[in-house]
């Protein structure tokens, strides 16, 4: 018996945007409670206890790939369910757990749950949903991805306020998710996606997949200069004292309207990707990041630094919808797993690359005003190839009016 095509309702719709919600919930959960870990663990030097930060990315950077190849043979819902439950259980293990390493090995079997929660939303969407549909729906994912920041920042924060314990429950909302993926969710097997695994001949395609993800790793390592950098350039303003002494509280405050501008314009990336090619949305994206950038390298008043988080929150809530939308485009539904996987390494290896690449710059420039500025001129100078291709699109094709309509019909 044939059974009929799965179609998502709005309850598939909200539990896909609350699974992504958890992509970026690694260690910035439970970074307020780092000071306090520290001092549970005196013996433990501050380098082994950044580990619990730092620890969940590199293990989703090396299990992307294995996880998104798996999911595309045993199927998505599957790993997606496991990967939550893992997700759930190895993140609020340090709220138990009384050893240094056996939290530390938690937090690797927590980046082995979000890699699978990351391959697993990122392939469903372009196997659930089709045209522009897809587009906002990818736009509704980064604004989710957003304000999970948001949540989780604060979240993790006040439960840090009542123990370094209570800081790992906030991963306990796995609970409710894992539910709602078995009620709303099933494995997306259409007909054509049948079709092609049999006798299609289309292959992976990894240059094209390679151009996007060298894209991301480039987005990811700016992006990533702002919850490294950013707190030690508003400890260093006089006018940032404004709320208080503390100028973590201030600190927070424009992190949470950076993700803010990064969710508000991922909720009209439809609108965008209907209007413009993928390369002149990338152009733009490193365009706000050099704003944003050279903004805080000249920032002396807090309106200037307001401008710049909204620029830098802009150009990642542009930047991540548009990479999984240019990997949807390019890749046969049969492999969106292993491409999807790709994604997660790259976005994660793109965080370790900041810390790097910070190192030189920072011996260099010798102030961060200076270090800010610096990233901003790089942005710009990212931005020349894609006004490159955007020009060869224009003016190097022979037949205009056919261009149009492919184009058309590519971002449907």
């Amino acid at each position: 018996m044939i059974s009929s095509p799965f179609q998502p309702s709005k309850w598939t719709l909200l539990f896909l945007l609350l699974s992504a919600m958890m992509i970026l919930m690694g260690g910035a959960a439970v970074a307020p409670a780092l000071p306090l870990i520290s001092q549970a663990f005196p013996d433990a030097p501050d380098s082994l206890i950044s580990l619990i930060v730092t620890l969940p990315s590199l293990s989703i950077a090396l299990a992307g790939i294995f996880i998104g190849v798996l999911s595309d043979k045993v199927g998505k819902i599957k790993i997606l369910v496991v990967s939550i439950a893992v997700f759930t259980i190895a993140g609020s293990s340090g709220y138990y757990l009384t050893s240094i390493y056996a939290i530390l090995i938690g937090r690797i079997l927590l980046g082995v749950g979000i890699a699978g929660i990351t391959c697993t939303t990122s392939s469903l969407i372009p196997c659930y949903y089709e045209g522009i549909t897809r587009a906002r729906v990818l736009g509704y994912q980064a604004a989710a991805m957003g304000f999970g920041v948001l949540i989780l920042e604060l979240s993790g924060g006040f439960l840090a306020g009542i123990s370094w314990r209570a800081a790992f429950l906030i991963y306990l909302i796995g609970i409710i998710i894992f539910v709602g993926v078995l009620r709303t969710m099933k494995e997306p097997v259409l007909p054509k996606i049948k079709q092609n695994m049999v006798i299609s001949d289309e292959k992976f395609p990894v240059t094209p997949l390679l151009l996007g993800y060298t894209t991301l790793f480039l987005g990811s390592m700016l992006f990533f200069l702002m919850p490294i950098k950013f707190p030690y350039l508003i400890a260093n303003m006089e006018a940032a004292r404004i709320l208080s002494e503390n100028t973590a509280l201030t600190s927070g405050l424009f992190l949470g309207i950076m993700g803010c501008s990064a969710s508000l314009i991922g909720l009209f990336y439809g609108r965008i990707a209907w209007r413009f090619h993928r390369y002149t949305i990338l152009a733009l994206t490193f365009i706000f990041f050099g704003i944003g950038y050279c903004c805080l390298g000249i920032a002396s008043s807090l309106v200037v630094v307001t401008l710049a988080v909204i620029c830098i929150g802009v150009g990642n809530g542009i930047l991540m919808p548009t990479i999984l939308t240019w990997i949807a485009t390019v890749t046969p539904k049969q492999f969106l797993g292993r491409a999807s996987g790709g994604f997660s390494v790259f976005l994660n290896i793109g965080q370790f690359a900041s810390s790097l690449a910070i190192v030189p710059v920072i011996a260099i420039a010798s102030t961060c005003t200076n270090m800010f500025l610096i990233f901003g001129c790089l942005a710009f100078v990212f931005t020349l190839p894609y006004i490159v291709a955007i020009l060869k699109e224009k003016y190097t094709l022979p037949q205009v009016a056919l261009n149009a309509t492919l184009l058309q019909n590519e971002r449907l």
